[in-house]
């Protein structure tokens, strides 16, 4: 026999569904990456213990603390994956040229630069009344390089790239404030 051990406290904080992933230079910024599948966040530390000889923990506390955002990208779009790889490629335009037959098309070149531009990072789901449930990383950098997957011939999956971003302290930010932040308007129980 299952017996419950206690109730459900506030069902506006289970989360369902998926999430928005978007990324920019700014959050003002911030482009919309469209359709991906397995979206995360995850924040991580190293924990700092000191010791004494002989009265255990003086102080604990954390060192490296990072957060990432997660997921596979099912929509390889140039312009976008141009603004996630923060500064590290040249995206050029290729105009169509009738005498070739060829159309107008992108390119993304890479290789030789090797400095990040930080970007900012956001994911946020929705609730069936439109109440956002979003997480802001701000001062991110793509994690690993592009990883393009093609399915075989008759799969019905499409081509997707993993993207994983990872955010470090924003040290222009306010001491507490500094590495994410965590938005919501699911979770409140209404006060009228």
């Amino acid at each position: 026999m299952a017996r419950n051990m206690t109730t459900v406290q506030n069902s506006s904080t289970i989360r369902f569904g998926s999430a928005k992933f978007e990324v920019g230079e700014t959050e003002e910024t911030l482009v919309d990456l469209g359709a991906m599948r397995g979206i995360a966040f995850e924040e991580s530390w190293d924990e700092r213990q000191i010791m004494s000889d002989n009265a255990g923990v003086i102080s604990a506390g954390i060192s490296n603390h990072t957060a990432t955002i997660s997921g596979d990208l099912m929509e390889i779009n140039l312009d976008n994956l141009h603004i996630l790889r923060g500064g590290i490629d040249k995206l050029v335009d290729v105009p169509a040229d009738q005498t070739a037959g060829t159309k107008a098309a992108k390119k993304l070149l890479s290789g030789g630069v090797s400095t990040f531009k930080p970007r900012v990072v956001k994911i946020t789901n929705y609730n069936d009344k439109g109440e956002a449930f979003s997480i802001t990383i701000f001062k991110a950098n793509s994690a690993s390089g592009l990883n393009i997957t093609f399915p075989e011939a008759d799969g019905e999956d499409p081509a997707m790239t993993p993207i994983e971003m990872t955010g470090t302290l924003d040290t222009s930010k306010a001491v507490g404030e500094q590495l994410f932040e965590i938005y919501d308007e699911q979770g409140i129980v209404p006060t009228v």
